[in-house]
């Protein structure tokens, strides 16, 4: 097999007394990247008369010589080069020239009298997306369909695809079976992507009685083909169990893997979520990477890897700043907290911060809520204490079941309002609290059953929950309630030494009135040996 050094130079004799050879080169040097060289070549044979203006404007262009662009192209139209009349409309249309919308529309518009493809699909993009003014929007959709079609006849067949979507889907234009009829041409001309629409058609009874049979066969054929939007089709169908087919795993993450692999976007998604769950990080992060869609849901599951799995803090505040661009509310409020001085690494600002909860607290983040509510309540971040306020964000963090703000709820109902049916709320939220995760929240309820307050008065109650706070979560807080119990007989016998050495443990977990206790029991003690 020949190098391309050998075809180059075979070429150059050929050129001698064939010019067009000198395109042929020109085409090496383009697939090596090498546009400088490419550009020598496609001039030559234009200076011997080869109608080779169009690669050597696109050329042009790769060198970002937009005016020798430009020119090459208009010297190529001149001449009657087709191809060169399309240029000169994307030139007018995207501004490598200044933007003239009617002169991109007469330089297409002639292209496509003159048989290029892909002039008359852009012109109907033109229409399509409404750049010209006309009378009417759906007026835009008729020239677009025009020159859709003029496109499908000069052998564009993958535009049937957006024909038969805007018979299927414009609503004054709507033409189920002309949209079927064009998927049909197309599909009969080999663009098996085809299948797919077809499937839909024939499975949603928005557009005809649903033909299960009609649009699975559709289906299968769009899978056999390898066709990434059937093959995501095919896995939903497996994981949701729709149109009688029995839900399968093993089945719908296979088909999602392939449609994955042909870089399907939602299939990428997907898969990327599945592997989030299954704690298969990389894999998530590849699948995340290669996704196109611009969707909040990735950037944050990246930055939770990047922080939490990966210890990446650079990767994870990029993409906690993407997903807080996209006023995701968790962001917002992980940002706050990174401001506060944390290893995502930024300077602590207590203003942004606060700037931060306030607004994530505004999108509903209860954590964010929370920590408004308590910046309010005990003036953090230089904000002026204000009951009020502090009240409001703690209660729509409740609402958010944050298990913080349902504890300091519960405190605020049971030691300031104290009115029996404030004693009830305080049970219930301590109880919400508690089984939400906030730990402490049990030797709030076990206070409640000592007191009788909230709750039926249930001493033994009382102990349990102290004995859980104390033995699970090693809280110093209620190891000196089980010595108060045990001081007093409260839910348990009397007992002095066991009394002791709760107080002690209290001590150890870093409760200090422990030592007051154990003071107060040797007290007892003494006093009893006395009354003997």
């Amino acid at each position: 097999m020949s190098t391309n050094s050998d075809k180059i130079k075979r070429y150059k004799q050929l050129a001698v007394k064939k010019p067009k050879y000198y395109v042929s080169i020109g085409n090496i040097y383009i697939e090596e990247g090498a546009f400088k060289a490419a550009t020598i070549y496609y001039q030559k044979a234009v200076d011997n008369g080869v109608l080779a203006y169009t690669v050597l404007g696109d050329t042009w262009g790769y060198r970002s010589q937009y005016k020798k662009a430009f020119d090459a192209y208009t010297e190529g139209a001149n001449k009657g080069e087709a191809e060169c009349f399309a240029r000169l409309g994307f030139c007018y249309e995207t501004g490598y020239v200044k933007i003239d919308i009617q002169k991109a529309i007469e330089y297409y518009a002639k292209a496509s009298d003159l048989g290029v493809a892909a002039a008359a699909r852009s012109l109907g993009d033109l229409y399509y997306f409404n750049t010209p003014i006309e009378d009417s929007e759906i007026e835009n959709v008729k020239n677009a369909l025009k020159y859709y079609e003029r496109a499908f006849y000069l052998g564009d067949i993958q535009i049937a695809k957006k024909i038969g979507f805007i018979y299927l889907n414009n609503e004054e234009l709507k033409d189920v079976p002309k949209a079927i009829e064009w998927y049909e041409k197309g599909l009969s001309l080999g663009d098996s992507s085809l299948n797919f629409d077809l499937a839909y058609v024939y499975l949603n009874d928005r557009f005809v009685p649903h033909d299960y049979e009609k649009g699975l066969t559709y289906l299968a054929d769009g899978v056999k083909h390898n066709d990434p939007e059937s093959l995501y089709m095919q896995a939903r169908i497996y994981e949701e169990g729709w149109y009688g087919i029995e839900p399968d795993e093993k089945k719908y993450i296979h088909y999602l893997k392939k449609a994955a692999n042909l870089c399907q976007d939602d299939a990428l998604l997907d898969l990327g979520y599945y592997y989030y769950k299954k704690g298969k990080y990389d894999d998530a992060l590849d699948c995340f990477a290669q996704c196109d869609l611009d969707y909040v849901g990735v950037y944050w599951c990246m930055a939770t890897i990047y922080e939490t799995k990966k210890a990446d803090y650079k990767n994870a505040l990029f993409y906690y700043q993407m997903a807080m661009e996209m006023d995701f509310p968790d962001a917002i409020e992980r940002m706050a907290e990174a401001y506060l001085g944390d290893e995502l690494g930024l300077e602590k600002d207590e203003k942004t911060a606060l700037k931060l909860f306030k607004r994530a607290a505004k999108l509903g983040n209860a954590a964010a809520q929370y920590n408004l509510g308590m910046a309010y309540a005990c003036g953090y971040y230089g904000v002026t204490p204000d009951k009020d306020k502090a009240l409001h964000w703690l209660k729509q963090s409740v609402k958010g079941e944050n298990p913080s703000a349902c504890l300091q709820v519960g405190l605020y109902y049971y030691y300031t309002v104290k009115t029996k049916a404030a004693y009830k709320k305080a049970f219930e939220l301590f109880t919400d609290a508690y089984n939400l995760g906030e730990n402490e929240a049990i030797i709030n309820i076990g206070l409640c059953y000592l007191q009788g307050n909230g709750v039926k008065e249930d001493k033994k109650e009382a102990v349990k929950c102290f004995k859980t706070a104390a033995e699970k979560y090693s809280s110093g807080v209620a190891y000196h309630n089980l010595g108060i119990c045990y001081e007093n007989g409260f839910g348990v016998r009397k007992d002095y030494k066991k009394a002791i050495e709760m107080y002690g443990k209290a001590v150890e977990n870093g409760e200090k009135a422990g030592l007051e206790g154990i003071k107060n029991v040797y007290l007892k003690m003494d006093k009893d040996k006395n009354k003997l």
